[in-house]
């Protein structure tokens, strides 16, 4: 058991009960090529600064023997599992799911534009989740995967932070998981937003849950506190 010095309150962590979700740094999301960028036009600064950070945190998740889980957004090639809301939400937005980029159709499986990038390659696809929502829990069997492995504890990566990253964490914490965000190893397109979801998980006294920069993390499993 190591302590983790969050901004708020102490954060106590079995990492052997502990798993790492990165969430969505695919493509569509984080690369200049992706939907987001090239169909979109918007601002992949935020989003690619974290990359090296995450890179950082996989890597000590490995070395730790973390369980490790890249999600990915995404849907059947034909969209059956699709909501009806979701579907006027994203064509609302100008972006509707299934429309054509430069790395394929949007947000569905099997295209170049739903794979994780590069610089955070899976070691084999039984570590990546296809998810149809923003919680990586709707539309999945993670939560009893990760309830076979026992599994009690999450740290939480990706983007972007005020959607599917907070998706997942809210959703988590409402299944009974302790969960740590860090902040550095998350983005937004807008830095606002990722700064908003900040502030507001540690609102009203750190009742919603945890947050710490990876750094935090990293000296509280150093070989002197281990």
């Amino acid at each position: 058991m190591v302590v983790v010095q969050t901004y708020t309150h102490p954060f106590k962590l079995p990492l052997n009960q502990t798993a790492l979700l990165v969430i969505d740094m695919q493509n569509d999301f984080c690369h200049p090529d992706g939907f987001n960028g090239s169909e979109l036009g918007l601002d992949m600064t935020a989003i690619r600064t974290i990359i090296p950070t995450v890179q950082a945190l996989v890597n000590w998740a490995r070395q730790v023997g973390l369980k490790i889980i890249f999600t990915r957004e995404s849907h059947a090639p034909d969209l059956s599992d699709l909501s009806s809301s979701k579907k006027t939400r994203y064509a609302n937005a100008g972006s509707p799911i299934g429309q054509i980029g430069k790395m394929g159709r949007f947000l569905v499986r099997g295209e170049s534009g739903v794979a994780i990038i590069d610089e955070l390659q899976p070691v084999s696809e039984a570590d990546t989740l296809d998810k149809p929502a923003h919680s990586c829990f709707v539309g999945t069997s993670l939560d009893q995967s990760l309830q076979a492995d026992h599994i009690t504890h999450l740290l939480i990566a990706g983007v972007t932070t005020q959607c599917c990253v907070l998706a997942t964490y809210r959703h988590a914490s409402d299944l009974g998981y302790h969960c740590l965000l860090l902040d550095d190893c998350c983005a937004a397109f807008e830095p606002k937003d990722h700064e908003a979801t900040v502030h507001i998980l540690q609102s009203e006294g750190g009742v919603l849950g945890w947050v710490a920069p990876s750094s935090a993390l990293l000296k509280a499993t150093g070989p002197e506190n281990t």
